[in-house]
């Protein structure tokens, strides 16, 4: 192998290895609309799951910038809250301090 070989291996190499990390923020904004995201925040998407027996399951769903606790399973499905606050954690701690004022 020739040394003009070598550095057209080398510059292949380096231009792959450019177009990659150019087409990682494309990709990012290409899953965004598949996924109906508007302004960076997806519609609905699932925070987190507990199961909390063999049929029930409690899930915390946020839509836009609010988030709703929901129990499912068992006889019927129930919507636990909807909070005024940015999160549940943020609630919490919000129900903490009045309990011990």
């Amino acid at each position: 192998m020739t040394l003009h070989e070598c550095v057209n291996a080398i510059a292949a190499l380096i231009f792959i290895i450019v177009l990659i990390f150019c087409a990682r923020p494309l990709l990012r904004l290409l899953e965004q609309k598949k996924s109906g995201a508007r302004d960076g925040q997806a519609g609905l998407s699932l925070v987190g799951q507990m199961a909390l027996d063999r049929t029930r399951r409690l899930s915390v769903v946020r839509y836009g910038a609010r988030e709703v606790l929901v129990l499912t399973g068992g006889s019927q499905d129930i919507l636990m809250d909807w909070t005024e606050r940015d999160t549940f954690a943020s609630a919490l701690d919000a129900s903490g301090a009045e309990d011990v004022a």
